[in-house]
């Protein structure tokens, strides 16, 4: 009894106690924290201290085991939690891996825990955000990297992906869960139909693919259905379940030694292509095999798993066993603000900011729109969330029978759900399927919300449809939210690149999934200096820098056609690329632009299979491009307002891998000839000495460029230097021989 009421009185307050036992309520959380089980610690970076920073680093790790109350109604919308099996008090149990990155000493911290939402188990944050190498005894941050530990925040992560297993030590490793897999209420295994793409671009080749739930039976095939096809386009271009395909006829399932099952088959000599043709089966083949499949998880566990640990970790003193939050000594720590530290001088933190990139985006943009930015006292788990490349999608999560992993290509993975509306923040009517949502609509209703950002890049609206997050499916701009900023990397693919640095572009080779060399524009300065623009908007009232992305009313969102975009014709250019020596020469590129992007229509994902209507589809914009086809309306980093080459958020496949589908989530770069004498007639964009007079006039630029988008917000000094203007004092003489 004791226990009980120390845990209630750590997660809904002690006034809160008070009024229950007065009125003779029970009380009974959504959700708690039963023991925060600490396996690990140590000194990060060997105990260097990052640059920067006010003292050394520890990191704290080991395994939460949380509980959740399968009817309350915050947790009402986690499908077959109520099929779960249940303590003797009515809880679920689970748990998952976590790591906590922290000053070592609290009066060197701040007061701000910013949660990284782990992406397919990764800690993507030691990469765009926190600098070094490995944590535990990999070199420290250094002088040129603007660390986010120069600001004293403690970072946390913890597995939320019920397919990834938990290993007790992330420190090293991925982050995984153990979630409870779901039965009748007789014992008996749950089964249902699920589907699988296997594409073997992404696998070496191999004739073979894991299955992500074990089939209900390993003889019984009389209800699988696997097909190959060389696109989703039907004769009429457009994307469709039903396109032509081949059955896959020789195939046996392999069980393995670590208990999954895999499928081993024969492809078929010939599958449909596009347009009628028939063409052989090659790495880009589209496999679709749809399985009675059984055990499925409860995987949207993973969303009340992170509400309950962040609050835990902010809020809460002790776990339901007695042992005391590491991160109590926060309350120690430096205010963010004087009117937040008065405010909430009993929690550990006074501001939770929540970032996650890509899949990871995507689960905040799900997080917040399924309600669960409402803790069990009723308050905000996150006063600030970043969501980073999500375009208009969410998750594949709260369905039987889920797969995390998966996200909607033009090519890959089409018809995998996460990509319906409510598209937008805005609670508003869909023009398309007249449903009236929106992902800001739960957390209104709860007085929740969030100051929310989120960044996208060219991919997005090419291959995500990032274009919906501002639009109405309809092709009218939307008036955001005050609470919500947007922004658009101009010319970058999914995460960026890894930056111009001296400008050369490698020739692809000969093997290469892609048509066109990748876009190598980074992503991460501009991400990087949202974290403190966030934290001042949180903590001080100080407006972030404004929303910048392409939009109708100015001419710069446009119709994926070659007249709207704008796009030069780059049929025949002579492009200088690197051979594997490192020496540049002119080489021929053929770019026929075609529009191919990632086209969506109101679908039903009910069953395994999924039915669309062709007659009711979503009107995708894509950013307009200036003469060079670099795009207008974004954040145009000093790589793209300064440029060596065109770049774009899409590719295309080259032969051998669905020639002519869109690349998987890459961007193209086609460089400028380095001379007039070198350019082709039919390239219409000027060569690189009829841009800059030499490498010293082309390294003042870009310098100008960045300075422009430091005094505007856009980027964070350190990066403005040492990222882009240092890179442009290497340009390589190849390109620009002058001076």
């Amino acid at each position: 009894m004791k226990t009980t009421i120390t845990l209630l009185t750590a997660l809904l307050g002690a006034a809160a106690m008070e009024q229950a036992h007065a009125a003779g309520a029970t009380l009974k959380p959504a959700g708690y924290i039963e023991q925060l089980e600490i396996t690990q610690t140590a000194d990060a970076f060997g105990g260097a201290t990052p640059a920067g920073a006010a003292g050394p680093y520890q990191l704290v790790s080991g395994i939460v085991h949380g509980k959740l109350d399968a009817h309350h109604p915050d947790n009402a919308m986690i499908t077959d939690l109520d099929k779960a099996p249940r303590d003797a008090h009515g809880y679920v149990s689970y748990t998952t891996d976590f790591v906590i990155l922290r000053p070592k000493s609290a009066a060197q911290a701040r007061r701000v825990l910013f949660y990284d939402v782990a992406n397919r188990g990764r800690k993507l944050a030691e990469e765009f955000f926190i600098g070094g190498k490995s944590l535990r005894n990999g070199p420290a941050p250094g002088d040129n990297y603007p660390s986010l530990l120069r600001a004293g925040y403690t970072i946390v992560w913890s597995g939320w992906q019920g397919d990834l297993k938990q290993s007790g030590a992330a420190i090293d490793g991925a982050l995984g869960t153990r979630f409870p897999v779901v039965a009748n209420k007789d014992g008996s295994a749950i089964t249902g139909l699920s589907r699988e793409e296997y594409i073997p671009d992404f696998h070496q080749g191999h004739k073979e693919f894991k299955l992500a739930y074990p089939p209900a039976s390993l003889r019984d095939k009389s209800q699988v259905s696997f097909t190959v096809r060389q696109t989703w386009r039907n004769g009429q271009g457009q994307q469709d379940y039903q396109a032509p395909s081949a059955p896959v006829t020789e195939w046996h399932y392999e069980p393995k030694a670590d208990g999954s099952v895999s499928v081993v088959f024969t492809p078929p000599s010939a599958v449909p292509g596009p347009a009628g043709t028939s063409v052989p089966a090659d790495q880009g083949s589209i496999y679709s095999f749809v399985y009675p499949a059984s055990h499925p998880r409860v995987m949207a566990i993973g969303f009340a798993a992170v509400r309950d640990l962040v609050s835990f970790l902010r809020d809460a003193s002790a776990d339901a066993k007695g042992a005391a939050n590491p991160l109590n000594d926060m309350k120690d720590a430096a205010c963010v603000s004087q009117q937040a530290c008065t405010a909430h001088d009993k929690r550990n933190f006074d501001l939770t900011i929540g970032e996650g990139i890509s899949q990871s985006g995507r689960f905040m943009r799900d997080f917040l729109y399924m309600g669960f930015n409402k803790n069990a006292q009723g308050n905000k788990v996150f006063d600030g969330m970043i969501a980073i490349i999500p375009g208009g999608r969410r998750t594949w999560i709260n369905e039987r029978f889920s797969q995390p992993g998966r996200w909607s290509k033009g090519h890959e993975e089409h018809w995998m759900p996460g990509d319906q509306f409510p598209f937008a923040y805005n609670v508003m009517q869909d023009p398309v399927s007249g449903v009236t949502d929106g992902l800001l609509k739960q957390c209104s209703a709860s007085m929740t919300c969030p100051k929310i950002m989120q960044i996208d890049g060219s991919f997005e609206w090419w291959g995500g449809r990032g274009a919906l997050v501002v639009t109405d499916g309809a092709g009218k701009d939307l008036t955001l939210p005050d609470n919500v900023r947007y922004y658009l990397i101009s010319g970058t693919q999914h995460a960026g690149g890894p930056g111009i640095k001296n400008g050369v572009v490698k020739q692809n080779g000969q093997d290469s999934m892609c048509q066109f060399p990748p876009s190598p524009v980074t992503q991460a300065p501009v991400l990087r200096a949202m974290i403190p623009a966030m934290e001042n908007w949180l903590a001080k009232g100080q407006l972030p820098p404004p929303s910048r992305y392409p939009t109708v009313s100015d001419g710069t969102a446009v119709t994926p056609d070659q007249a709207s975009v704008g796009f030069p014709a780059l049929d025949n250019v002579l492009a200088p690329l690197a051979n594997a020596a490192g020496t540049v020469r002119p080489t021929e590129l053929h770019l026929s632009y075609s529009g191919i992007h990632n086209p969506l229509a109101v679908t039903d994902y009910r069953a395994a299979i999924p039915v669309a209507d062709p007659t009711r589809p979503y009107r995708i914009l894509v950013p307009k491009v200036d003469a060079d086809g670099n795009e207008l309306g974004g954040i145009a980093q000093p790589e793209v307002a300064v440029p060596l080459a065109t770049y774009t958020g899409w590719n295309l496949r080259a032969a051998g891998h669905a020639q002519g589908e869109t690349c998987s989530s890459l961007g193209s770069a086609i460089p400028f000839a380095v001379s007039g004498a070198t350019r082709s007639s039919s390239d219409p964009r000027p060569a690189l000495d009829q841009r800059y007079q030499g490498r010293a006039d082309y390294a003042a630029q870009v310098k100008a460029a960045g300075d422009r988008l430091v005094q505007e917000g856009y980027l964070l000094p350190l990066d403005a230097e040492h990222i882009f203007a240092a890179h442009a004092r290497q340009v390589s003489p190849q390109l620009i021989p002058q001076p």
